[in-house]
């Protein structure tokens, strides 16, 4: 699988759970024990799969773009790498909020948070979507990869 694939697979997986959260995140199904319970593991799950994804950018993807010589996808990449920094932040600042120490607490400030979280996670997979997969595959960045 090249790293344009596995960029794909990962974002699929992402979605896909991301997604699923969504449906949970009411205080109906967080009134449900073993529904409270699957979305914890879901959520300790999409933030160990988030992390990997922008490790991977970060390790995998990104250096070799930034040595490309289409100074756009240069700037991309670096707009990309700057745009990281909230989310990263709003990730660990969730985890350690909310998921520290295996203690689930369901409250509305919990459901409106994980819906937020959910929010900027999807805005993230969309622009990757709609702006830097598929400029990076018009320039033949993956080419190779």
């Amino acid at each position: 699988m090249n790293k344009l694939e596995q960029l794909k697979a990962q974002q699929n997986e992402i979605r896909e759970i991301s997604h699923a959260l969504q449906n949970l995140m009411t205080p109906e199904q967080q009134a449900v024990p073993t529904i409270a319970q699957i979305t914890h593991t879901l959520l300790c799950d999409l933030c160990e799969k988030v992390s990997n994804h922008l490790a991977e950018e970060h390790q995998g993807v990104f250096p070799g773009l930034l040595a490309h010589g289409d100074q756009k996808v240069q700037n991309m990449v670096w707009g990309f790498i700057n745009n990281d920094k909230p989310l990263r932040q709003a990730f660990n600042h969730y985890k350690r909020h909310w998921l520290k120490d295996c203690q689930y607490e369901v409250s509305p400030a919990f459901i409106e948070e994980t819906q937020q979280i959910l929010a900027m996670l999807e805005d993230r997979l969309q622009l990757e979507d709609s702006s830097m997969i598929p400029r990076l595959e018009e320039v033949g960045a993956f080419a190779h990869a």
